[in-house]
């Protein structure tokens, strides 16, 4: 037996949901639905993946911090800790990798997500601006964290793995030892988070919309850009085919922003088809920034007009009393 097999049944003993995983990635339809048992996990252990995921379900929750400065993150937690000193003296704390963490607990009250807002130094137009967010993952949604193996991987080689401070995870904490919150102690986490970011003279980001509030639509996609998923490199005209590849198999498509210039997390972005009826395309949604990215050749023909309109027309409201500015085209 695997090593990774053991940890998934005394995960399973210890009363949580574990999964298999590729990486973040949970392998195999229905996850969100079947729970295995003792037998399925056994079978796992002829997979070659080796990451272990675990379903956030009945009243387990998670502080998701995403934070990447150590500063800002040991603030957060030292606030959290005055508040709510058992999230950290009986929760578990999860790394993998890098600086940002993720807080397991329990909840008094199921919930789906409480985030704080997204923050960066410097100019948040800026694309390759670093954000910093926190998001808290309650039952009614559907939510897995990874627990245990590679966390990322470049090119088949494993770049960072999962950990637990002090030796404490799932395979050897019973569910029941878990502290149980409040609802409150989730919001607290997202609003004192808010609070330091300002106070550290990071900048909030404005999410992206269209007027009437749905997400922003970039027609950008060319080409020439090239797509890395964790395991492979697609060139633009080689994602339908990988997508329709990943729909057989029962998973996803997710890639990184590289095709935007940096970036390097591969469940940033997800590859999808529109449902219109005519003209069906690929897109790109990133979710680190909230724009979904289509062809540019997509792009409705009307859009092109306004565009040329506003190139000719700069701004009818300034242009009122401006001789200089003609609204004529």
């Amino acid at each position: 037996m695997q090593e990774h097999t053991r940890y998934r049944l005394n995960v399973l003993d210890n009363g949580y949901w574990p999964l298999l995983n590729n990486c973040k990635r949970p392998i195999g339809k229905d996850w969100q639905r079947k729970r295995p048992d003792r037998a399925e996990v056994l079978s796992w252990d002829r997979s070659a993946f080796a990451s272990t995921g675990m379903k956030i379900d009945g009243d387990l929750a998670v502080i998701d911090a995403d934070i990447r400065e150590a500063a800002l993150i040991d603030a957060l937690a030292e606030a959290l800790d005055k508040r709510y000193p058992e999230l950290f003296a009986r929760g578990l704390v999860r790394h993998a990798g890098g600086v940002k963490e993720a807080w397991f607990a329990r909840t008094e009250k199921p919930f789906q997500r409480i985030y704080s807002r997204k923050w960066c130094r410097g100019n948040p137009k800026d694309s390759a601006a670093i954000t910093h967010h926190v998001e808290c993952f309650g039952a009614l949604g559907t939510r897995q964290f990874g627990v245990d193996g590679p966390h990322t991987r470049k090119h088949g080689v494993v770049i960072r793995t999962y950990s637990f401070a002090g030796g404490a995870s799932p395979a050897n904490t019973p569910r029941e030892l878990l502290p149980v919150l409040p609802k409150a102690a989730f919001v607290a986490a997202c609003n004192l988070f808010d609070e330091i970011a300002a106070a550290a003279g990071l900048t909030a980001i404005k999410a992206e919309t269209q007027g009437n509030g749905t997400t922003r639509v970039v027609y950008d996609l060319a080409d020439d850009m090239v797509f890395e998923s964790d395991s492979d490199t697609y060139r633009f005209d080689e994602l339908e085919d990988a997508l329709c590849a990943a729909q057989h198999e029962g998973r996803e498509l997710r890639v990184t922003s590289s095709f935007l210039g940096h970036g390097t997390n591969a469940t940033k972005c997800i590859v999808g088809r529109t449902k219109r009826r005519r003209h069906p395309c690929l897109y790109i949604h990133d979710f680190e920034t909230g724009l979904t990215h289509m062809p540019a050749d997509c792009k409705p023909a009307e859009e092109c007009l306004m565009e040329r309109l506003f190139v000719l027309i700069p701004d009818r409201r300034k242009s009122k009393g401006d001789p200089s500015c003609s609204s004529k085209i």
